[in-house]
């Protein structure tokens, strides 16, 4: 057997020295922390003899909850998951999203640098996987009793709070891998790796050796999370933003489990079949679980309809918790009633920090790269540098999923490769959401909403903004530019902001999301309608020719409405793999050249709107297939169910200790 050391949790005991003159009576995990000083030999006895280094051990490990801009939880320091969905398409041929996801090169060795199986798994950096951060809180939870000079109070509070992380990271592994090695103490490298229990607490529960089952593994993160939830001395809610803004809170904990049953009572484990059959039958080394179906790591054993009463009433708890806490978490609403108001409201929601709206937000470190602390175009990868590049090139079909402004689905491809003899605009009166998530021309309406760069928004072919080859060959290579977290950077760069991971909009979607399910389609509606009029759209129920007590017509427009909501937060991609959506992963997904119209014949100009005279022209609208770095997956036989989850590393696996290959790899 190998020892620990020698695995998938390998970690040097103390990953780091403590830097002495940090202060930690605030909250701050972008301060420089665990630098250790030249000389100093730092032990674990050296940081639980002081509450203020232990604190800044708990700090440390919050570095690694998972931000979506980070360079250690993207694919190749480069492209955020959502490339891989149909929301946008990278054109940056050296990221690991074109090397080995477009390309279908990807493998249980992890060609391609850092993709998604390392986002999750793999301890590229000592503070950033899985198993480090892991490891690090069941250490503090394990010394933290032995502190003088703290509470016992706050150290019940502190103890939560690590759970509360090692439950977050189990959570964004289990939909990436399946069932995961149950890890419920802290190891030494004399160690070996036999297991651990269910229940999360060592010594109670089922004892389970090597690789969980995928509902132990739930059942495992669920437990972890009613122990925080049980935790008097943690609050439910942050009031102290200075000091303790981007805490773990109780009411993180209730949205956090109504977030782990939606996803796991969603088809990609809960169905009467699995996503994809073995090859052949992995071997398990004895006594890892040889006589349990090796499906059951990736796959419930069938449909359950439990789990989506469970995922309901995990969903009414936080909305039941929140309001007897006085609602301390409430969606931001806007100021007024204009499309700018709306925008503001829908900015605020996701992007700046203390507000409402985030339930749970991830602060960035401050390593002026992808730091999640500022969005720097050069100093940052992700989004500035990288989206500007073409990482994040939208396609036609994200631009498709806005409706109208009066509430109604969006039916503008009519006029998609013709000469528009209806001259529809496509770009005006739309769900003032597009105009936050993606750059399209717009009419100069007098305010900073309504330009780029101080510069009318003529992103068409010849127009001034878009005639140059680093936008038309990265930017916009698709004819439109990515625009949320962007923004316009000129003038954010120095806006701070956090990574939303649970905000109330998701919750009031995946809240509707259980409703309809357990077929209570009126309530549903009752529940998107609320994430819809922070933008001032009408009811879901404006679309009648929607038949939405059809559960399976009522589920598309969720996840629809979830993709203008919550795109590029990590949620579009995950949505399409829980929901095994093959066929929009094989769909060839498409670009748009814009055209203005010559006023005098009506054919296709190049002419920037800085020479037209101060008149907003019409458009020509033409589509194609997107052909820079295609997608294997959109070739006949391209596609295999075993995208789904990601492969284990082999090198792991063959190290003894039960882990199995995914199916497919």
């Amino acid at each position: 057997m190998k020892n620990i050391k020698n695995m998938i949790l390998s970690s040097i005991l103390i990953l780091s020295g403590i830097s002495f003159s940090s202060c930690v009576d605030k909250f701050a995990v972008g301060d420089a922390f665990l630098e250790k000083q030249p000389g100093v030999d730092v032990t674990l006895d050296t940081i639980f003899s002081n509450s203020e280094y232990a604190r800044m051990y708990l700090w440390d490990a919050y570095k690694g909850l998972y931000h979506g801009h980070s360079i250690w939880h993207t694919m190749g320091w480069a492209n955020m998951t959502e490339a891989l969905s149909d929301l946008c398409h990278c054109v940056v041929g050296w990221s690991s999203m074109v090397d080995a996801y477009y390309s279908g090169t990807h493998s249980e060795a992890g060609n391609g640098g850092w993709c998604r199986d390392k986002f999750a798994f793999m301890d590229t950096s000592e503070r950033k996987g899985i198993w480090s951060t892991v490891r690090k809180c069941w250490q503090f939870i394990e010394n933290i009793d032995r502190v003088e000079g703290m509470t016992d109070a706050e150290k019940a509070r502190l103890k939560a709070e690590a759970k509360l992380i090692i439950a977050s990271r189990y959570y964004d592994a289990l939909f990436h891998f399946g069932g995961l090695p149950l890890i419920d103490h802290s190891f030494v490298p004399t160690d070996n790796f036999t297991g651990g229990y269910v229940s999360g607490t060592v010594g109670e529960g089922e004892f389970v050796k090597g690789r969980a089952t995928v509902e132990q593994t739930i059942m495992f993160v669920d437990n972890l999370i009613q122990q925080v939830i049980d935790e008097p001395n943690l609050p439910f809610a942050i009031t102290d933003y200075l000091n303790e803004g981007g805490r773990l809170t109780k009411g993180g904990a209730y949205a956090l489990r109504a977030k782990l049953w939606v996803y796991a009572a969603s088809p990609l484990f809960n169905d009467d079949v699995p996503y994809r059959q073995y090859d052949a039958t992995p071997t398990i080394p004895a006594g890892y679980g040889e006589d349990v179906d090796p499906l059951l790591r990736v796959w419930l054993g069938g449909y359950k309809p439990e789990y989506w009463t469970k995922a309901l009433e995990a969903c009414e708890a936080f909305f039941n918790a929140n309001k007897a806490a006085g609602s301390p978490f409430e969606m931001v609403q806007p100021a007024g009633n204009t499309e700018n108001d709306y925008r503001e409201a829908y900015r605020a929601a996701y992007y700046y920090r203390e507000t409402k709206e985030k339930i749970i937000e991830v602060r960035g470190e401050g390593n002026n790269m992808s730091d999640g602390e500022y969005l720097r175009e050069w100093g940052a990868n992700i989004p500035g540098n990288i989206s500007h590049s073409g990482g994040h090139a939208p396609t036609v079909e994200w631009f498709n999923m806005f409706p109208w402004a009066d509430g109604k689905n969006f039916d503008g491809q009519r006029v998609y490769n013709t000469d528009n003899p209806e001259n529809l605009d496509i770009f005006e009166g739309r769900d003032p959401r597009l105009y936050e998530s993606m750059l399209v021309p717009q009419k100069n309406l007098d305010t900073h909403y309504n330009t780029y760069q101080d510069k009318t928004i003529d992103i068409w072919i010849g127009g001034d903004i878009i005639n140059n080859w680093w936008f038309t060959g990265g930017y916009m290579a698709h004819g439109f530019g990515e625009y949320k977290w962007v923004l316009d950077y000129h003038d954010m760069a120095n806006e701070r902001y956090s990574w939303p991971y649970i905000r109330m909009a998701e919750m009031h979607l995946l809240y509707a999301e259980a409703l309809a399910q357990k077929g209570r389609s009126e309530d549903a509606i009752v529940e998107i309608d609320k994430v819809r009029a922070r933008v001032g759209l009408p009811s879901l129920a404006v679309n009648t020719n929607l038949n939405l007590n059809d559960k399976n017509v009522l589920i598309e427009e969720i996840l629809r409405e979830r993709a203008c909501e919550l795109a590029m937060e990590n949620s579009r991609t995950m949505d399409l793999i829980r929901y095994k959506r093959s066929d929009i992963f094989k769909k060839q997904l498409h670009r748009m050249n814009i055209y203005a119209k010559d006023p005098a014949t009506g054919e296709k100009s190049e002419t920037p709107y800085s020479k037209m005279n101060g008149v907003w022209p019409d458009f020509i609208y033409e589509t194609q297939d997107i052909t820079s770095y295609a997608r294997v997956w959109w070739t006949d036989g391209g596609w295999d169910n075993k995208w789904l989850l990601s492969p284990l590393s082999r090198e792991e696996i063959n190290k003894g200790y039960g882990l199995t290959q995914n199916p497919g790899w």
